[in-house]
């Protein structure tokens, strides 16, 4: 997703400082500036905050930000910029090397989770095991939604909403989600990636895929399901209230119709057949969509990149794994389309055996972004009241 605001072409950028170009460069060289290469072009371009600050006055050119009448607009989270994707202005590729669901939560949360993440989680009440006995053949999100209320009135910790009381709620939340995941009836010790491949019983190597995939799902800036938690966090509610209502939105038949179910089911046919070309040339043959890619235009996600490379190193010879492959070269030389993050993500989670909610793997690391928006909503804007524009018939 291009933001175009975000930057300035060198004889702009050298215009509002008041220089030539040669001392625009010698900013850079100095690390006054930040710049970029623009892809196909032997052109940089610069980022317009760095200009701005060292100019020490805003661009009376730049576009006037929207008057925010609803729900926030800006995030400090996470940026989007061409192929890139920075969480507080990290590059999530460097995060991917060795970052982990618990140093996420530490960078995004804006807390010091260490000793937190080695307490005992919340206590179930002694209703809550015997329901949660009763539930093992529930769906995870479903299990979820029975058991966060219950969580939540045994620890009175879990009604401070202060930021560190925020983050604390969010690591027992984090924790008891992993646990329904993986049909747990209790979260344990360690980090999270272990804990999951351990009980899901992984192929080897898989635990470093499963770390890799919370890292890189942990946010997206405001996709529909995170405007929604963003919308209930706004009155005020706690971690385990604002995660229910990420998974309640999720789903939603709109999303299911339109994003998750459809892709799901392609993956499906992917896997299940003996070439994971087929199913691709197939849906192409009677003029159909293929769910999970999208227009070459707009560019692979980084994620999709990095999380494929996590696969093949340790997934390289899986036939599944290579039927996946066959999809996204054939997607990508018939039409140019490249694949969606959604499906090595799926992916994960169907190789780990949870067919019927493959999504679930990932939604671990998405908690994670849910609730930081939660907390950026609550904590930095007022209690939001918008009038609406009233567009029915006028009384009589």
């Amino acid at each position: 997703m291009e933001q175009a605001h975000l930057y300035l072409s060198a004889r702009d950028a050298a215009a509002m400082l008041g220089v030539n170009m040669q001392t625009l460069y010698a900013y850079v060289s100095r690390k006054m500036l930040r710049s970029e290469k623009i892809d196909g072009s032997r052109a940089r371009r610069y980022w317009r905050a760095d200009v701005e600050r060292l100019a020490g006055k805003p661009d009376p050119q730049a576009p006037a930000m929207p008057v925010e009448t609803e729900l926030a607009s800006a995030t400090r989270l996470t940026l989007i910029t061409g192929q890139r994707l920075f969480f507080r202005g990290r590059d999530v590729a460097q995060l991917a090397e060795a970052g982990t669901v618990e140093s996420m939560a530490a960078l995004l949360w804006q807390q010091p989770l260490d000793n937190w993440f080695a307490q005992p989680a919340a206590a179930l009440p002694g209703i809550g095991v015997g329901m949660l006995q009763g539930l093992d053949g529930v769906g995870i999100l479903e299990k979820a939604g029975a058991i966060f209320p219950l969580l939540e009135r045994a620890d009175p910790r879990a009604y401070d909403l202060t930021p560190a009381g925020y983050a604390r709620t969010g690591v027992d939340v984090l924790r008891w989600f992993a646990a329904l995941v993986v049909g747990a009836h209790a979260p344990a010790d360690g980090p999270l990636h272990l804990f999951v491949a351990n009980v899901l019983q992984a192929p080897a190597g898989y635990d470093e895929v499963i770390r890799t995939l919370f890292v890189l799902v942990a946010d997206h800036e405001f996709d529909p399901i995170t405007y929604a938690v963003r919308a209930v966090a706004n009155v005020g509610v706690t971690p385990f209230q604002a995660v229910t209502a990420g998974l309640i939105a999720s789903q939603g038949q709109r999303f299911q119709a339109e994003r998750y179910g459809v892709a799901a089911r392609f993956l499906q046919e992917i896997l299940a057949s003996g070439d994971g070309a087929a199913p691709v040339v197939e849906r192409l043959r009677h003029g159909e969509a293929l769910p999970g890619f999208s227009a070459a235009a707009s560019g692979e996600d980084p994620r999709t990149t990095l999380l494929m490379a996590a696969l093949a190193r340790v997934a390289g010879a899986d036939p599944l794994y290579q039927r996946l492959c066959a999809a996204q070269r054939m997607a990508q030389g018939s039409v140019h389309a490249t694949m969606d993050f959604i499906f090595p993500a799926m992916f994960v989670g169907y190789r780990l055996g949870l067919k019927g909610d493959a999504l679930a793997i990932a939604l671990i690391g998405r908690l994670v972004g849910w609730i930081a928006h939660a907390m950026e909503q609550y904590h930095e804007h007022a209690l939001i009241r918008p009038r609406a524009r009233y567009a029915g018939l006028l009384p009589a």
